[in-house]
């Protein structure tokens, strides 16, 4: 059990890592945001304080069936980005300074060679510092169709997007390397406000040797109390003692393949071992 580090994070303001675990508070905190919204008309808050768009980069689901996919697996497709956009992100985070997880030294794509920099420092995750300066990023967390699958989802209008442009390197690294690095290669759930999901968009061609994304269908629900009190991160043995394995989904697909998920459901990256992954990502809440 882990409800030492939850009242450490309890006492240091972290309300949310205590409480967005629980679906009852989710619900509740809907409930509350939808009372809030019909009072006041202020627009998204940061970082993307600007109205949806009129038309849609997505034509391959619905609100409603992506709300229906969401609460039964965990995850809904259909929100594959078209191919212009996947190469402006691709050539943007080509050729943007990155930042490694805790670093301050920016570097770019280019000098990782084999998982590490020229001072031979490695490197599992690195990130474009303000990825709302490209464009299709601020297109994209602005699309109505997507706004409107996560309201649905969420039960009230996001408040909060928050972009990450990331890539994941093919490294020797060990796990507990990757662990300490920031690579989230453990099955673990989210919990990085009070109700939230995310969406995820993979901008190079991924497959399990590429760093797919692997998810416990359904896992949102079900947990057991001491799942929810204890570590987010669970061992196989811990998932798979509450949950089938048949519940194993590992997502592949073409550069632009997208996806809303509640992360609050088991999760985990495969680690790259044939090419660098590069992923768009939007924490919503």
């Amino acid at each position: 059990m882990n409800v030492a580090n939850i009242a450490r994070r309890l006492a240091a303001g972290e309300l949310h890592y205590a409480l967005g675990r629980f679906e009852s508070v989710r619900r509740g905190f809907s409930a509350l945001r939808r009372l809030r919204s019909a009072r006041s008309r202020a627009p998204l808050g940061p970082p993307v304080p600007l109205p949806p768009l009129p038309t849609s980069l997505f034509g391959g689901t619905t609100a409603t069936r992506a709300l229906d996919d969401l609460r039964r697996d965990s995850i809904a497709f259909g929100f594959d980005l078209p191919a212009p956009l996947v190469a402006d992100l691709v050539e943007f985070a080509e050729h943007s300074p990155l930042r490694a997880r805790g670093g301050e030294h920016l570097f770019f794509r280019s000098q990782v060679q084999d998982g590490r920099l020229p001072d031979g420092r490695p490197v599992v995750i690195a990130s474009v510092p303000d990825p709302l300066e490209n464009a299709a990023v601020r297109r994209i967390c602005r699309d109505p169709l997507l706004l409107e699958s996560c309201t649905a989802f969420l039960g009230y209008q996001p408040r909060k997007i928050i972009p990450r442009l990331f890539w994941s390197f093919v490294t020797s690294a060990s796990d507990d390397e990757r662990r300490r690095l920031g690579q989230t290669i453990d099955w673990h759930f989210d919990v990085h406000d009070l109700n939230f999901c995310s969406a995820q968009f993979y901008l190079t061609d991924v497959a399990a040797g590429t760093g797919a994304h692997a998810l416990v269908r359904g896992s949102h629900r079900g947990k057991s109390l001491r799942m929810l009190l204890g570590s987010a991160n669970a061992s196989d043995a811990e998932v798979f003692a509450r949950y089938s394995r048949d519940r194993i989904l590992v997502v592949e697909g073409k550069a632009g393949t997208g996806f809303i998920e509640d992360t609050s459901c088991y999760h985990k990256a495969l680690a790259p071992a044939d090419r660098d992954r590069l992923m768009l990502q939007l924490w919503i809440s």
